[in-house]
């Protein structure tokens, strides 16, 4: 059985010269994708596990911009396998009769891959002790680490996906698609948060306003106990806009007086070292993954201060006096932790919230104008947030 689908073909020698020559990656990233006709993975048809779903709306994702930009870092390539259908941020309605799901629901995918998507009998101590997140079998038996990056297991840019049902959250009722197509990404961010020591926290920075960023400042204002302090950096008008509808401070670089403010007036540089703040913030939130605003977290932490790296960041190389001459603790966080935790809290946050959140979704494009999407995510006047793809 054949579908519709875009899917992303790997080529080494076109990944060096983006890596090479960064200017010229916007224009080879097209070259990668292919909107096609493609079989359905061979494993579907001898597995009865997984459910076969209809995606309604898929997020592009900052992950996959770096795929097909070539800035993704080779350490994850082995649990890739390409050609792959991307799109890990999917709202679907199921496609057939099942013993758990009934046809038409509309779900939310977990994408995560682990023990128990296939599911393996031998299954490793990261999974039964509820870290599928960690799993170890990831680099045995073909699994992969995510649905949209392995060719077995593709993602929701296409007109189908296959899914396993415990993998599936149904959508309450009257939730817009458009908000609940966050629900994977806030679930990321919910886990993330998670390793935080909130005793600790009364004023907090959070560098990056994108889509992983504002849903960051809406989880962190609907805690019990809200920090004093809530600053967030945002770059662009429609993004400075969201983050003080979600609560925020808004700055736009950390040269602002409200961080000097915070921070303290920063000692002078010594050649390309960070400046030293003899203040600063008890939690700094790097939610764009850059080289740039990992610096910019250290920079901005006071000594003893957490840092909390959010999302997929790209490859760094720099000093890392910064983090232990100031005794900085700093957390890398991948995954939703326990998905049957993250997911529904994701949902229920989703769905009450009074804010408009669906309005986050700033452009829908038909899976086949796929073009005019990544054009609009990276035309810095277009107004985008978040860039959505509309597969059916």
């Amino acid at each position: 059985m054949s579908y519709a689908a875009l899917r992303y073909h790997l080529s080494l020698i076109r990944t060096v010269r983006q890596k090479i020559a960064p200017a010229t990656s916007r224009w080879r990233a097209l070259l990668s994708l292919h909107y096609e006709q493609i079989q359905e993975p061979q494993w579907v048809r001898s597995n009865p596990n997984p459910v076969e779903i209809e995606p309604l709306l898929s997020g592009i994702c900052g992950s996959d911009l770096a795929l097909v930009l070539g800035h993704s870092s080779p350490y994850l390539a082995s649990l890739t396998r390409f050609p792959a259908v991307p799109g890990h941020e999917v709202v679907a309605r199921v496609a057939k009769d099942t013993a758990e799901w009934s046809k038409g629901t509309q779900v939310v995918v977990n994408p995560s891959l682990s023990c128990a998507s296939l599911p393996l009998k031998d299954a490793c101590t990261a999974c039964t002790s509820g870290h599928p997140e960690m799993c170890y079998n990831r680099g045995r038996h073909e699994l992969g680490l995510l649905m949209g990056f392995h060719s077995d297991f593709p993602g929701g840019f296409g007109e189908k996906m296959w899914v396993p049902s415990h993998q599936l959250y149904a959508v309450p009722p009257g939730l817009p698609i458009q908000r609940a197509v966050l629900t994977e990404p806030l679930s990321i961010v919910l886990h993330g948060l998670s390793h935080v020591n909130w005793d600790l926290v009364q004023k907090v920075l959070v560098i990056g306003s994108g889509p992983i960023g504002l849903l960051t400042l809406l989880a962190i204002q609907s805690r019990p106990l809200r920090p004093d302090l809530l600053l967030a950096v945002a770059r662009y008008p429609k993004q400075q806009q969201w983050a003080k509808r979600l609560g925020a401070d808004v700055v736009t670089d950390l040269g602002d007086g409200a961080v000097t403010e915070t921070t303290g007036a920063p000692y002078p540089r010594i050649l390309k070292a960070l400046p030293w703040r003899p203040k600063g913030f008890d939690l700094v939130i790097d939610a764009a993954g850059s080289s740039s605003s990992l610096k910019g977290a250290l920079e901005c932490v006071h000594p003893g201060g957490q840092v909390l790296l959010l999302g997929a960041a790209s490859e760094m190389g720099w000093d890392f006096t910064p983090l232990w001459s100031r005794d900085i603790a700093l957390y890398g966080t991948y995954g939703y932790g326990d998905a049957h935790e993250t997911f529904p809290q994701a949902l229920k946050m989703l769905t009450e919230s009074p804010i408009a959140l669906e309005e986050v979704i700033t452009h829908t494009y038909a899976l086949k104008d796929y073009v005019q999407a990544f054009h609009a995510l990276w035309d810095k006047n277009s107004g985008a947030v978040k860039v959505c793809l509309k597969p059916v």
